[in-house]
């Protein structure tokens, strides 16, 4: 429960595996490849059958009320053995609201650019300052452009898939040594989810929250374990910060349940 997918291309996966994905935006799926250890992650795929193109599959989370000093990040992969076929992809913040119409006059706030995501896992990570104190909705979107054989190969010249996870809005920056520590030592996953979000730890967890939206706390709890599963198939729809106190640090995450629409 929470996202909410725009299929604008309605084009079909060039591969059986993906048949569940002939009409829909993005999906979650077990990602390993390249590196990549977020298990399961927002998974999107730009190559079609007949090299059409280009995507435009769009994903927009809930609603997301942001602190004094907000930042965006999450880990990234293009999935292609070659390196070669790397997807392209935008992220837009709207204060409107979470419908295309929303977002067709605004320039992204983040771009890959041509040559698309790296072929290994990437972390990003973007201020939201102009939206600082705002309730805002962000998307990311799948513009990947269409193989062209009269093009060079390498870099910029088709996709193949996308991977995303570990998308986190923070109150402060997180440092790329502090992301790599948070994504190594801590992992909340799936995320997204619409069933059971476990949480896993190097060490104990300790003290860990879980707040709506609007900051009201949801769920308290201590345990001195290294795992912890929350059932959250009945929680409403919305976008949830967990904070987790573990090894004398202090982790927020962004939780979102998830909701796959056509």
């Amino acid at each position: 429960m929470g996202y909410v997918l725009f299929n604008l291309d309605g084009l079909t996966p060039d591969d059986p595996d993906l048949s569940n994905m002939a009409d829909s935006a993005w999906t979650i799926k077990s990602i390993t490849a390249q590196g990549f250890q977020g298990g399961l992650c927002a998974f999107s795929v730009s190559w079609y059958e007949g090299d059409e193109g280009p995507s435009d599959d769009w994903m927009v989370l809930p609603a997301i009320g942001l602190g004094a000093d907000p930042y965006l990040s999450w880990t990234a992969l293009a999935i292609t053995s070659s390196g070669d076929f790397r997807d392209q992809y935008q992220v837009f913040v709207s204060s409107e609201g979470n419908t295309i119409e929303d977002y067709i006059l605004l320039s992204p706030i983040f771009d890959t650019g041509s040559e698309g995501e790296f072929a290994e896992p990437t972390n990003r990570e973007i201020s939201l300052s102009e939206f600082a104190g705002e309730t805002v909705f962000v998307a990311f979107r799948n513009w990947t452009q269409p193989y062209n054989p009269d093009l060079p190969s390498g870099p910029g010249n088709g996709g193949n898939e996308l991977a995303l996870d570990n998308i986190t809005v923070s109150d402060g920056p997180v440092s790329v040594n502090n992301f790599d520590d948070i994504s190594t030592n801590v992992d909340v996953f799936p995320n997204p989810t619409s069933d059971i979000l476990n949480i896993t730890s190097a060490s104990p967890i300790g003290n860990f929250k879980l707040f709506n939206a609007t900051g009201q706390l949801i769920l308290s709890k201590y345990t001195n374990q290294s795992n912890y599963s929350i059932d959250v198939k009945e929680f409403p729809i919305g976008a949830y910060n967990l904070v987790i106190e573990t090894n004398g640090t202090t982790i927020s995450r962004q939780v979102i349940p998830i909701l796959l629409i056509k």
